[in-house]
Parts: structure tokens; sequence; C-alpha cells
């Protein structure tokens, strides 16, 4: 079945846009393990090294001087080869900003909304989804700080206020700047358990498909024997909804997750528990504000 010059506008492009350090690319291996019966629906899965440099290119010309049509439909057939496709997933962090410019101008990602609306601008008549999954800055910052090695910490943190770091002004800023596009955000902290919630809408098919990497995330935190048993648990009770196949995760997590793999070591210059701890405050506060903004569909 091929695709028609026509119809190529109709795709919508469900951009995962980070956090960085959230699911580690993980989103895209869970999807291709069911790459075929998703192109079947009409989902197609792209790994980032397939497009990005197609993609770097354009945006960097769309900044500079104007693309044609012709230019941003020829980007889009590259990706869509001659499938029949009726929404493309396209997944990397570095859409949000550059790692290592996370903090600057003392708040984070500054440019979240300029950067997704340049995204979003390469394919104006399509439509777009943008998926977001949050990570308590108090753990995230250590991380991204050692995965980028152009800055040093005081150059990296400035002087920024780590207790006035708000999810809610990306989110905002990206509904700000691209009306129209729904954002779909979630807590990286709940991700083993709401994982085939997370695949169901990535891919746009909801609950109603059985994804084969639904347990991807929580395999990596839980004890083999007590993943042996959930594993056998959910096989056995294959007409559980999605609801209980989530309560039954939450529970088998509770009693056998990997102590090692879950605590997190923050050691960075001048932080104090103290500090650390009223960092998560204000996360979860934050949190609650983005789950009842207009515009945002939160899963938990």
């Amino acid at each position: 079945m091929s695709q028609s010059n026509t119809d190529i506008r109709d795709i919508s492009l469900a951009f995962h846009i980070g956090a960085p350090n959230t699911d580690n690319g993980q989103l895209i291996w869970s999807l291709r393990k069911d790459a075929q019966p998703l192109l079947e629906r009409g989902v197609m899965i792209r790994r980032p090294g397939t497009y990005m440099t197609a993609l770097t290119q354009l945006l960097r010309k769309q900044n500079q001087e104007f693309v044609t049509g012709q230019e941003r439909d020829a980007l889009l057939a590259g990706l869509v080869k001659d499938q029949a496709v009726s929404r493309i997933i396209l997944t990397n962090s570095s859409f949000l900003g550059m790692p290592g410019w996370m903090l600057n101008g003392r708040r984070l990602y500054r440019n979240a909304g300029s950067n997704t609306a340049a995204l979003r601008s390469l394919f104006p008549g399509n439509p777009c989804e943008f998926f977001l999954g949050l990570r308590n800055p108090a753990t995230l910052i250590g991380p991204v700080f050692k995965s980028q090695s152009g800055r040093s910490w005081r150059e990296f943190a400035g002087d920024t206020d780590f207790l006035n770091l708000h999810w809610s002004e990306v989110v905002e800023d990206i509904l700000e700047r691209n009306p129209g596009c729904r954002i779909t955000v979630w807590c990286n902290e709940e991700t083993p358990v709401i994982w085939p919630s997370i695949l169901g809408h990535v891919s746009g098919l909801g609950d109603g498909f059985r994804f084969s990497g639904e347990l991807d995330i929580t395999r990596g935190i839980i004890s083999e024997a007590g993943y042996e048993r959930l594993e056998a648990y959910l096989a056995s009770r294959p007409g559980l909804s999605e609801n209980q196949r989530e309560r039954v995760r939450a529970l088998f997590l509770s009693y056998f997750h990997d102590e090692a793999e879950i605590e997190e070591e923050i050691d960075l210059p001048g932080w104090s528990q103290a500090l650390v701890d009223e960092m998560s405050e204000a996360y979860m506060a934050d949190a609650e504000l983005i789950r009842h903004m207009p515009g945002v569909t939160f899963l938990s």
C-alpha cells in the first residue's frame, strides 16, 4: 500500500520531547517490540538515528531562511517511505533544549516553547502532539550535569534558585507557542506503574492494545523473582482491565522493588538533604498544578 503525496499532511506527529534522563530511550525500544502490529494499525516508530540529521538540517535552515513545502514534504516522505501511515512517533530529549543549558536564565528549559514551536512549524499542516515525562529537579540536575562536559558546575547552575524551578512554566510555554497541539505529561517517578498507559497514549492506540514491552520499566527496578511472579500472575489473568493490571504492578513493585535501583545518590556542590526534600515537595506541588492545566492530559 503506498503513501500518496496528497495525504502526507494528514499524518499526525507525536513528538516525545524528554525530559532527558527519564526513560533513557526505553520508549522507542518498548514500542519497537511491536513495530509490525503497530504499523498494521498505521503507527510508525522511527529510531532517532534515521531522521535527526535531516530534521536538524531543516530546523537550521528554517532558522535562517525559508523552508519550502517541497522540502517539508520530502522530509516526511523520507520518514514514511511508501508505507500507509497515519501517525509517526519521533523522540529526542534534545527537542526540549540542550541538556548543558537546561538551567540557562535561572529556570528550567527557557527555550522549550521556541524549540517545540520550531519543530511544529516544520510540519505546519500536520496535526501535532507533544509528550513529556517530568522528573524531580532534585534527582534530574545531577545526572544531566554529569552527562555534559562542556560546562563547569558554576557555568551550568549559575545563580539558579533551585527551589524556584517549575515544570509548569515549561508546559505553559509549550502550550502557548503551539496553539492547537495537545501535550501529554506524566511523572517519571510513576513510570513503572503507568508504562502501558504511556505507550498507549504515545502510539494513539489507548488501552485497546497490549504492548509486548509493558513491563520493560518494571523489570529494571524489581527483583528477578518478583518479576517472574508478576509476569506469571498477569499471564494467568488475561481478562484484567488496564486499571486492574496497573494496581497489580503497583502492588508487586511495593513488595519486590530493588532498593539499590531506586535509591539515588545526590552529590552536588552546596546541596543538603534539606534542600533536596524542599525541592521534592515543590516538584510535587508543581505536578499537581500541571494536572489541572487546560490542554494537558496528565497520566498518573
